[in-house]
């Protein structure tokens, strides 16, 4: 594969995550302008309502006390939720491990051919369940005629309670011009306030190529684990 192609191959990866990124912070921006808006002009959802409690208490002494208190509890609750919290960054490091390979007719396993990557990435959090992550995955101990492998790996990933997280991932390969995605599920485990300790399923999907340039399609099972921050 010439430059140009691996260039173009770059620039739709990185166009699809500006995208991404970019709709992201909007529509964060906008959530909190919104809000600030609501909030100045006292129309948030229940205003009305508890102006309606505050007037019948005043026609009427004998008003439960406790209904009040409970209506002004979930007014602060919604208040709380309508905030938008502005994105921010985090990333990951760690290593991953191919287990299983099945392409081309083949089957290929950690005991034909180890392989080990080192992924690393950053993480643009958006204040909701739903996470960019742009990641990188140099690796060695690959075989004699690809000696070198540059996984761009950028994606989207959705957190379930900060315990579970699934997602798929966009791919490109420098050093063979392989191409795919990667779904992903992950379990992280709590180690510091800001850190977590992560096992992940990765299963790549690939479009790789043969030597007279024509390709073939391929799937993996990998094992992939270390620390989120």
């Amino acid at each position: 594969m010439n430059f140009s192609e691996n260039l173009l191959h770059i620039r739709c990866l990185l166009l699809l995550f500006a995208v991404g990124l970019t709709a992201t912070t909007l529509s964060a921006q906008s959530v909190s302008q919104n809000t600030k808006k609501l909030q100045e002009t006292g129309k948030m959802p229940g205003k009305d309502k508890t102006t309606d409690k505050d007037e019948a208490v005043n026609k009427d002494e004998t008003t439960n006390e406790d209904e009040i208190a409970e209506k002004d509890t979930k007014e602060t609750k919604f208040e709380k939720q309508a905030e938008a919290k502005p994105p921010r960054f985090g990333g990951h490091v760690g290593i991953v491990i191919p287990i299983v390979t099945r392409g081309n007719d083949t089957t290929t396993t950690i005991a034909d051919n180890f392989i080990i990557g080192f992924p690393f990435a950053l993480v643009v959090k958006t204040g909701s369940p739903v996470a960019f992550d742009f990641e990188f995955v140099p690796t060695i101990n690959t075989p004699s005629n690809q000696d070198f492998r540059f996984l761009i790996h950028p994606g989207i990933v959705y957190a379930f309670n900060k315990k579970y997280l699934v997602g798929v991932r966009g791919a490109y390969e420098f050093g063979t011009g392989n191409y795919g995605f990667t779904p992903i599920a992950q379990r992280s485990f709590k180690l510091t306030k800001k850190t977590r300790y992560f096992i992940e399923a990765d299963f790549p999907v690939r479009w790789e190529r043969r030597p007279d340039r024509s390709r073939f399609a391929s799937i993996q099972f990998a094992i992939h684990t270390g620390i989120s921050f």
